[in-house]
């Protein structure tokens, strides 16, 4: 590296260019204990006030979308079946034939041109998504742990509840999605001004596998074709929200202690969409069954340090003054223990300070979960943390943020948000 720098303000150019493509605004009204608000999703998003304002509630809706949107389908029938965008009505003989015709025109006319009714089809699937409205209601409902989206409306309810997404585009209108919930009903209204400007050239390869020579039943082929269309344009266009998001919640410390406990107790009647109700067992909010999940699934893959390796890494040095440690034992589940500085053997985690088990599971994320552009959400990072070590996880997680990580974070703390 020279000595003007020049690589380390390059990498913190590139991280800033890919965080400003991940910004986007919330507009809620009647959602909980809020009555209206409205916050720009930034690299790094503080929610600071005191409690029951509705901080946790705004963290929580924040990844219930990214779970909505960026969701990762299983392979197969599935994939198509769970998919957030999907065709709605038919696609009938004329415009099959006006998508022959547009193929049979030489691409180097005007590739970027897509014809009018092949576009309209194309924003009515886009602003009218078949599945989207029950992948959100179904994140809603997981997220919070709510019985009905009833559950999420601020009381008494003399409005609907509504949640306003709106996605800025490179040089045009945002992208804008309204969900509005009344009397415990999903409403959605999309509005796509403009289809993605790079979006033509890859309709154009997806439909010329559609009616190629070799086809077999075209219209199944051309609906597959538009699929991809629309999950090609649907990242385009709602970039920021296809991003995964992790969630560490408030009460981590507890869980890291006793999650072999709940796993035990709880999991058990656990699916891929968080626990089922149940007479015998209480009702975990999908937060929680994720990250007791990633938990789990973390000593399972053990996938290599990620973006935040060094900053996990430092952060141990510098705060925690020692090592999070992470074993599977006999039967594969995860053990994790801390190793103070110049130790030779292990403390079970459980015997470790409070610090040392609130921190653990960032330093977990970072090091083996979290990569550039995802989105970790945080509350009450200064829990169980003295003054001077809050403003030592506030530099920590300033410096996440530089490195290309988008943070956001609840708080009650005032030297937090200072010391940023």
């Amino acid at each position: 590296m020279g000595s003007d720098g020049g690589p380390v303000r390059a990498a913190g150019r590139a991280a800033a260019r890919a965080n400003a493509r991940g910004n986007y605004r919330l507009d809620v009204e009647n959602f909980g204990p809020i009555v209206k608000a409205g916050v720009d999703l930034r690299p790094l998003t503080i929610f600071v006030g005191p409690s029951n304002t509705g901080k946790s509630y705004l963290a929580i809706l924040i990844y219930a979308l990214h779970q909505c949107f960026g969701r990762r389908h299983p392979s197969g029938r599935a994939y198509f079946r769970n998919r957030s965008f999907r065709l709605r009505k038919s696609i009938d003989r004329p415009l099959r034939q006006g998508f022959r015709e547009w193929l049979e025109q030489p691409s180097d006319t005007d590739p970027a041109t897509v014809p009018l009714d092949v576009e309209e089809f194309l924003r009515d699937a886009l602003e009218t998504p078949g599945g989207l409205t029950d992948n959100f209601q179904r994140e809603l409902r997981r997220c919070f742990g709510a019985s009905g989206l009833r559950d999420l409306v601020r009381r008494p309810a003399r409005s609907p509840l509504a949640v306003d997404l709106h996605v800025p585009q490179n040089g045009a209108a945002p992208v804008r999605y309204l969900f509005s919930i009344d009397r415990g009903n999903l409403e959605l209204t999309g509005t796509v001004p403009e289809l993605p400007a790079t979006s033509a050239e890859e309709v154009r390869k997806l439909l010329s596998w559609a009616f190629g020579p070799e086809e077999s039943g075209p219209v199944a082929k051309l609906d597959v074709a538009l699929q991809e269309c629309l999950d090609t344009m649907s990242r385009q266009l709602l970039r920021p929200l296809f991003q995964p998001a992790y969630y560490l919640p408030a009460d981590r410390t507890g869980v890291m202690h006793s999650h072999q406990v709940v796993v035990s107790t709880l999991l058990q009647s656990a699916t891929t969409a968080g626990l089922r109700p149940s007479a015998d067992i209480p009702m975990l909010s999908g937060v929680l069954a994720d990250f007791l999940d990633g938990l789990i699934g973390m000593s399972q893959q053990m996938r290599p340090w990620r973006t935040g390796g060094k900053l996990a890494a430092s952060m141990q040095d510098e705060i925690l003054q020692g090592t999070v440690r992470m074993d599977r034992n006999q039967t594969g589940y995860p053990a994790f223990s801390y190793r103070p500085q110049d130790w030779s053997e292990d403390l079970p985690l459980m015997r470790a300070s409070s610090m040392v088990s609130e921190l653990a599971p960032v330093v977990l994320y970072l090091r083996h979960v979290v990569s550039l552009g995802d989105v970790l959400i945080i509350e009450e990072p200064e829990a169980h943390l003295h003054p001077g070590m809050q403003a030592a996880f506030a530099r920590a997680l300033a410096r996440l943020v530089r490195s290309g990580v988008r943070i956001v974070m609840t708080t009650h703390s005032e030297w937090v948000p200072e010391q940023i």
